[in-house]
């Protein structure tokens, strides 16, 4: 019996061990996944000649609203930049078609 109640007491205290060292979880930071911050981020990113990371950026920011124009600005200058002229300039008639309509509203 006195074998039993030291392997509980063990047991107990190694879970409570384990509880405590374990990593607190990190609490979500939603406030940075808005497209204001991706584009911002994707700029920078084009800056350094990174165009793969912008890209995502901007492809976020058009992901979390199909309205905000500076994302698809951010595409047309990537597709530029890759050569491809044909999505660089959709893109950029995307941005000034949703441009006119912010401003007719």
């Amino acid at each position: 019996m006195k074998f039993q109640k030291r392997y509980v007491l063990f047991a107990v205290l190694c879970v409570f061990f384990l509880y405590a060292c374990a990593p607190t979880s990190m609490e979500s930071n939603y406030w940075l996944d808005t497209p204001v911050h991706h584009v911002r981020n994707g700029n920078t990113l084009l800056k350094a000649g990174k165009i793969d990371d912008a890209f995502r950026e901007f492809s976020r920011a058009k992901e979390l609203d199909p309205n905000y124009s500076p994302a698809y600005v951010g595409l047309s200058l990537v597709y530029g930049l890759r050569g491809d002229d044909a999505s660089s300039s959709m893109y950029l008639k995307k941005a000034v078609d949703l441009l006119k309509e912010t401003h007719q509203k």
